[in-house]
């Protein structure tokens, strides 16, 4: 549970999960749902999220400590093993577990909230102290593009779990599709029991539905690691099937793929 002392009535009241998967979904969609920016919080192998909406709290545990860079504004951020919040529309405040480089020191950040005008984030540190960056500092806008692209595909939102991304590009003359990664990510599909690794660029050719000639796609068969070729949605939107060497092809449904949408 989180280090703040709560009551225990609320604590039964808690929604809380466990698993990096679901807990940075929980995340992003929080954001969301508070008109937050959808990077504003990077955090990796998440342990743990919590939400107590009755009095608006919030915490995330993560495995160690994360230091970010966010490039646009070149500042360094540090959010520790635990991160918790208040919250409301556009704001977090009484935060805990969250820094800011500035010159040699760090500096505790207690509140973020977006100003009237959407466009800037406010950042309060000890004493008042302000900064305000642009809002697009902090959005992962090639993440976006990715689920964009799926929904605008009518394919499952789960299906590209890429990290770090770098770049995503689609040329639609010919439908051909690339998005590169920081490092190769293994990501493991839960309710089939599958692991399936994405290298650090990834790139098909795209239609509704449908992913086809693809590099950079493997799945993992007993002990052996399979390339990935094509993969597309059946005609009733329920099974996703995938298609190996020598058109060898495995049938899921695609709620393995889904992310849950509040």
């Amino acid at each position: 549970m989180s280090s703040l002392v709560i009551d225990e009535d609320l604590k039964a009241k808690a929604e809380i999960c466990h698993g990096d998967e679901i807990c940075r979904q929980k995340i992003l969609e929080l954001l969301k749902e508070l008109e937050l920016p959808n990077g504003l919080l990077p955090l990796e192998d998440v342990l743990e999220l919590g939400i107590i909406r009755e009095n608006s709290y919030v915490w995330v545990k993560q495995k160690k400590k994360k230091e970010h860079c966010f490039k646009k504004i070149a500042k360094l951020a540090s959010y520790n093993t635990e991160v918790t919040a208040h919250f409301e529309k556009g704001k977090f405040k009484k935060m805990t577990g969250v820094k800011c480089k500035e010159l040699l020191i760090w500096v505790n950040i207690t509140e973020v909230y977006v100003d009237d005008s959407k466009a800037k984030l406010n950042f309060i540190g000890p004493g008042g102290m302000t900064r305000t960056f642009p809002i697009s500092a902090f959005q992962n806008e090639e993440k976006q593009k990715t689920l964009d692209l799926l929904k605008e595909l009518e394919l499952p939102n789960g299906l590209l779990p890429l990290e770090d991304l770098i770049e995503v590009g689609i040329i639609r003359e010919n439908g051909y599709v690339w998005l590169k990664q920081k490092k190769k990510k293994e990501h493991y599909f839960k309710k089939i029991s599958k692991m399936v690794s994405y290298n650090t660029e990834v790139t098909a050719y795209c239609e509704k539905g449908k992913f086809k000639k693809m590099t950079g796609v493997k799945s993992k068969e007993l002990l052996i690691w399979v390339t990935l070729t094509d993969m597309f949605v059946d005609d009733t939107n329920t099974k996703i099937t995938f298609i190996g060497p020598g058109g060898l092809g495995r049938t899921f449904p695609v709620s393995a793929f889904q992310n849950e949408e509040k």
